[in-house]
């Protein structure tokens, strides 16, 4: 799953996947491993499908390993939202980002 979501954020695309058993739609930015738990974790741009809050911002944060079907969608993912930092200070070891 990893390989899967660095290549959409390589290439720029959206992915939608499974998560607590609803479907989200997200554009990924950071793959890496949480400072505070160390579980593999993607930080992404919600713009589609269930959310917990539905209000702005739709950043989001997501622990791989609750994420299930994933799948890269043929939707171009935006290189920039507010907030938006490579160097994510949740991140203890970032293995891919925008």
């Amino acid at each position: 799953m990893k390989e899967l979501i660095c290549k959409a954020i390589n290439e720029r695309k959206a992915i939608s996947f499974y998560y607590k058993g609803q479907k989200r739609i997200v554009e990924p930015f950071t793959l890496g491993t949480l400072e505070t738990t160390s579980n593999l974790s993607l930080s992404a741009w919600w713009i589609g499908g269930y959310s917990e809050t539905q209000k702005s911002p739709h950043w989001r944060l997501y622990t791989v390993s609750k994420i299930s079907n994933l799948r890269i969608e043929n939707i171009i993912a935006s290189n920039y939202h507010n907030g938006y930092n490579s160097n994510d200070s949740r991140m203890k070891l970032i293995i891919c980002t925008v």
